[in-house]
């Protein structure tokens, strides 16, 4: 059955809908409302969730490993071995210990004989203290050069000085009445004594060139043992004689450890 409906105030051509017609029709508006509606919200939420995902892998920082649980392995440090030249420690007693050679062939039978000697208390290595004093005066760089000298190891009862590594308190006993306040090396009584605290450390003239200050102090000390007198420097940017107090400073000379042939 069909219900006459008022006729719209747009005159002719109005129409006559069913009712349930129009009811179905008021139903599906809403629904599809609804979906519209519902369907805008989950769309709106993915889009969120893929804007933060397409964010998080566009990123300017590249994807980084995952953090390894165990700790880096710590790269072993490689030291140097000690200088066997080098006191360990230095410490006072006042006994004197003669270091032998080791080679009973070093320098020609007939020259001044030479020992050496470190005292006990001083933690080193005595032979090879030894070998480089040995080594310096049988250098042709040094006393024995042209054939001014000439000089040999020896044992303690047949030679002619000793060259003797002291404490500073030693060196300032054997060295009296010089006074070398615990800092100098002297020669005195036959001995070149040279203070074990300077051969450790060197002076300020040579930096960290140790080997080269040892010969000095070598050479130096034994050239008084072979009665040479102190000297000074010749002029700006000489080698400085090595009988110049090169320790206390050398300045304007350039530090030298070999005797000059003028010194000979």
């Amino acid at each position: 059955m069909h219900r006459r409906r008022q006729r719209p105030p747009g005159g002719p051509g109005s129409v006559l809908v069913p009712v349930r017609s129009m009811a179905a029709v008021h139903v599906r508006r809403r629904r599809t409302a609804a979906l519209v509606t519902g369907g805008g919200l989950a769309g709106l939420g993915g889009l969120i969730v893929l804007v933060g995902l397409l964010a998080a892998f566009s990123g300017d920082e590249p994807a980084r490993a995952p953090a390894s649980s165990r700790p880096a392995a710590a790269e072993p440090r490689v030291q140097a071995p000690p200088d066997p030249l080098t006191p360990r420690s230095v410490r006072a007693t006042g006994t004197l210990v003669a270091v032998p050679a080791e080679d009973s062939s070093t320098g020609p039978a007939g020259g001044l004989g030479f020992a050496v000697e470190v005292e006990k208390g001083i933690a080193m290595d005595r032979a090879a203290f030894g070998r480089e004093v040995e080594r310096t005066l049988l250098d042709r760089r040094g006393w024995t050069a042209g054939g001014a000298y000439s000089l040999r190891r020896a044992d303690a009862e047949e030679a002619s000085f000793r060259v003797t590594l002291a404490s500073p308190d030693t060196t300032d006993r054997l060295c009296a009445p010089l006074a070398t306040n615990g800092t100098y090396s002297c020669h005195q009584n036959g001995r070149a004594v040279l203070n074990a605290e300077r051969w450790a450390r060197g002076a300020e003239a040579y930096g960290r060139d140790l080997a080269r200050y040892r010969q000095y102090m070598v050479n130096h000390e034994v050239g008084h043992a072979l009665g040479k007198s102190h000297r000074e420097c010749p002029g700006e940017g000489t080698r400085a004689p090595v009988m110049v107090q090169q320790t206390k400073g050398v300045a304007p000379c350039a530090p030298n450890p070999w005797p000059l042939e003028s010194e000979r």
